[in-house]
C-alpha cells in the first residue's frame, strides 16, 4: 500500500506543480504586458502564497509520515523483544517443572 500511495501522491504532486507552473507563466506574461497592473501583482503574490503554503503542508505531511514510521518501527522492535523475553521465560518455566 505504501508504494501505491506514493505513486498516487507523486501523480497529484505532478498535477499540482504543472498547474502552478502554467498559472505563474500566464501571470508573468500578463505582468510583462501590463507591469503597472496592481491586480496582476496581487494575483501573483497570492499565487506565490498559495504555492508556499501548499509546499509547507506537503513537507509537514512527509515529516509526519516519517515520524509515524519511526515510532511504528520502534514499537515493532519492542514487541519482538517482548516476545523473545516471553519465550525465554516460558522455556525457563518448563525447565523448572
Amino acid at each position: 500500500m505504501g508504494i501505491y500511495k506514493t505513486q498516487i501522491q507523486n501523480l497529484k504532486d505532478l498535477e499540482f506543480y504543472t498547474d502552478i507552473d502554467i498559472a505563474i507563466s500566464l501571470i508573468k506574461k500578463w505582468r510583462e504586458a501590463s507591469p503597472d497592473n496592481k491586480e496582476l501583482k496581487l494575483m501573483q503574490d497570492s499565487l506565490l502564497g498559495i504555492f508556499l503554503w501548499a509546499n509547507t503542508m506537503e513537507q509537514e505531511a512527509r515529516i509526519h509520515d516519517s515520524i509515524v514510521s519511526e515510532y511504528r518501527e520502534e514499537k515493532n522492535k519492542a514487541l519482538l523483544k517482548l516476545k523473545e523475553i516471553k519465550d525465554k521465560y516460558e522455556h525457563l518455566k518448563k525447565l523448572e517443572l
